[in-house]
């Protein structure tokens, strides 16, 4: 959260708010009086600076979006391998739906059930770059001889799925881990072996490596 409570801008305030209202309750499901009672404002204030509840709910995802695409072209631009790369990114997304678990199940409700408008931005700002980025690098792998020809559209859902799944609900997790708590230690865990699982995959036949 940026600033104090009293210097925030309105606009930041709204949606600091309804972040921690969206990992308090583990659920989109949120209205507007009761983000605009946590940030101190009223309701018409979300009209005002987002246009209504989807509006703010697409600031959101951009602004978190835009942190974990940053990350991303941070990855393409280094001169770690195709494996270390496909290794990072997965761990990367791990880390960044820790820091906003809300995030995956966001997108994905505003690309299924949202405007037309919404869900091409989503797909603009979000879905299209991470797959581009992915493609790179597996083509890169296949081209040096390091991974194995894939579908990497394919591959791509088998990523999002595997490096979210274990966010999607506290109950979930209380049937499977017997917990539903989420800490660090768990999400680093679950980010290594994720990343290991998915590059050991894409190597290809007689290619054996250590992961960095």
């Amino acid at each position: 959260m940026s600033g104090s409570p009293t210097k925030r801008p309105t606009r930041q305030k709204i949606i600091d708010a309804a972040r921690e209202l969206m990992v308090e309750q583990d659920s989109l499901e949120i209205s507007i009086s009761e983000i605009t009672r946590k940030a101190g404002t009223n309701i018409a204030s979300v009209s005002y600076h987002f246009g209504g509840r989807e509006g703010l709910m697409v600031s959101i995802a951009r602004a978190d979006a835009d942190f974990a695409i940053g990350e991303l072209d941070k990855l393409l631009a280094s001169g770690m391998s195709p494996p270390d790369k496909i290794a990072h990114h997965v761990i990367g997304m791990v880390r960044a739906y820790f820091r906003r678990p809300y995030l995956h199940r966001l997108l994905q409700k505003l690309i299924r059930e949202g405007s037309r408008e919404a869900a091409t931005l989503v797909t603009g700002f979000f879905s299209i770059p991470v797959a581009d980025a992915r493609r790179t690098i597996i083509e890169e792998g296949v081209a040096q001889g390091l991974f194995r020809p894939v579908d990497t559209n394919l591959v791509g859902y088998a990523i999002e799925g595997a490096c979210a799944n274990i966010f999607t609900s506290a109950a979930s997790r209380r049937a499977l881990l017997g917990s539903g708590d989420l800490d660090q230690a768990l999400v680093e865990r679950f980010a290594a072996s994720t990343a290991e699982l998915v590059v050991r995959g894409l190597l290809a036949p007689g290619v054996d490596r250590p992961l960095s």
